[in-house]
């Protein structure tokens, strides 16, 4: 086998793996306009780049035939690159959008490692319905002294809001006269910034409804923010636009 067949072997095998894993991220793990807001592009692209190395090109550069213990270093550099692979998988599997938390005016993303999940009392905020993070309504106490013991907290303590603490979380159905209520009028957005008005006829385009059907909320992710639309009558989403909402 010469050493560009080798080569071309390793480069098939690779891209098949990061196939599989960016099939998984996008479609899985961070669909529609989560993959933007989490910043996962980077993370693809180092890995890409590391398994091309470790894989490929080492491979390549290792390779002679009949060379003495060839079939070790090959399968040495196989294993280090699987391990990459799988290293990075777990560690953007466990960064995922699990829940989309609304807190007092916009939706958080937040990951299930960013919780203390012994907070976690309801059992239907252990899981992640279908490939979309969970819908989530924090609120702060109606206890005047527990709301300004939680505002000390927050903002002289550095402890977490209410938007990461389960202790305030409620389903989602139970806050959307209050979502309803601090959302905007997505006709707003059509006015002013002109390339995010085009973006936003353009959506409207595809949909069945008029702009004065809909409204919006900001939506917070680790990297980026977004403009989550909802319907203006129940509050419930309907698409996330990787517009800027403020």
């Amino acid at each position: 086998m010469t050493r560009l067949r080798m080569f071309s072997i390793r480069l098939a095998a690779t891209l098949a793996a990061l196939g599989l894993v960016f099939t998984a991220l996008r479609f899985l793990w961070y669909p529609g306009a989560y993959f933007a807001l989490a910043g996962v592009a980077r993370f693809v692209w180092i890995l890409a780049g590391v398994t091309f190395v470790l894989g490929p090109c080492l491979t390549a550069l290792v390779y002679r035939r009949g060379k003495p213990g060839l079939k070790f270093d090959l399968a040495m550099l196989a294993l280090v690159e699987a391990a990459a692979v799988v290293s990075a998988t777990f560690v953007l599997y466990d960064r995922r959008p699990f829940y989309a938390v609304f807190a007092v005016d916009r939706f958080e993303v937040i990951a299930r490692g960013e919780i203390d999940a012994a907070m976690l009392t309801r059992e239907e905020f252990n899981t992640r319905p279908g490939h979309a993070p969970r819908l989530v309504y924090a609120a702060l106490p109606d206890d005047v002294d527990k709301r300004n013991a939680l505002i000390d907290d927050v903002v002289f303590g550095g402890g977490a809001d209410i938007d990461r603490r389960p202790e305030y979380w409620h389903t989602y159905a139970t806050g959307t006269a209050m979502i309803r209520s601090r959302a905007r009028p997505l006709g707003v957005l059509l006015d002013g910034d002109e390339p995010r008005a085009r973006r936003i006829r353009s959506w409207l385009g595809s949909q069945p409804g008029q702009a004065s059907e809909y409204a919006y909320l900001p939506i917070r992710g680790r990297v980026a923010d977004a403009t989550m639309i909802v319907h203006a009558d129940v509050g419930y989403p309907v698409d996330i636009l990787t517009v800027d909402p403020w």
